[in-house]
């Protein structure tokens, strides 16, 4: 999965952890779920400054994209 010889650049789980946090505040988001969304944050104690990609989001992205395939 990874190159060899290549720098290790696997995320480690807190960073793992803290994108996938991200992507999914950035979906609840795009879907017009605002109170989700912020409820989300407050619950997983988040204490950040976010900076969102355009919509719809990779994780909306990414479930269309599955969606779709199968």
């Amino acid at each position: 999965m990874y190159s060899k010889g290549k720098a290790n650049t696997v995320p480690s789980d807190a960073q793992a952890r803290e994108k996938l946090a991200l992507y999914v505040y950035e979906y609840l988001l795009h879907v017009g779920a605002q109170k989700s969304a912020q409820t989300f944050l407050n619950e997983i104690r988040w204490e950040k400054n976010i900076t969102l990609g355009e919509p719809p989001g990779f994780l909306h992205s990414w479930w269309w994209y599955v969606l779709l395939v199968n």
